[in-house]
């Protein structure tokens, strides 16, 4: 080994013992700790309190029905009948009522025609098709009658009492049907030309 390689060895003081190394300590945890178990639970909760919050629980849940069964009840009276009388007396403190299902898009014209009478008369007979498992509230009828260039001449809303309806609805997959006399202005009668139907709800 080169001589100038070789490292000075420097001898402790004399007198002075050597330091002895720094020993870490293991922690100690207490018998039966562990990060894996659940926390400990309480065996002393209230009874009072725990009965208050499942009975808050309660009221908020019959709120919430109750305020469903408000928004939906035309739904649910169609739904199921024997809940109309019940949804009808929750109404009367609410200032609400229960009507007949309205679904435009499952009635469907089935059949119609305006024809002449005589004179000025002409007899619209129309057929209504329910095509949905409910019943539904018979719609009103928008009449135009139009002229040669299939220009609007007249318009008339035709309200279920006007088409002599004795029923409030058309039962779920059923047809309802009316006929009835409209009386026209001379002029207009002369230029009639076409008739057009539409079935809305107001």
């Amino acid at each position: 080994m080169d001589p100038d390689d070789r490292q000075a060895l420097t001898p402790d003081p004399v007198g002075e013992a050597p330091t002895p190394p720094v020993l870490v300590p293991h922690l100690a945890f207490a018998d039966g700790v562990s990060f894996l178990q659940p926390p400990p639970t309480r065996e002393d909760s209230n009874p009072i309190i725990l009965a208050a919050l499942a009975s808050l629980t309660f009221a908020l849940l019959l709120v919430l029905a109750l305020q469903v069964a408000i928004h939906e009840r035309d739904q649910l009276a169609a739904s199921f009948p024997h809940l109309a009388g019940p949804l009808e007396r929750l109404c009367v403190p609410l200032n609400c009522s229960v009507k007949a299902l309205r679904r435009i898009e499952a009635i469907v014209i089935d059949s119609s025609s305006f024809t002449r009478v005589g004179g000025d008369v002409f007899r619209l007979s129309v057929e209504l098709k329910n095509t949905a498992s409910l019943a539904l509230a018979i719609p009103s009828i928008e009449l135009t009658l139009n002229d040669a260039q299939d220009q609007a001449l007249v318009r008339r809303v035709l309200e279920p009492q006007d088409l002599l309806a004795s029923a409030d609805v058309i039962e779920a997959g059923g047809a309802w049907s009316s006929s009835m006399e409209v009386l026209l202005p001379s002029p207009v009668a002369v230029a009639v030309n076409g008739y057009r139907l539409v079935a809305f709800y107001p």
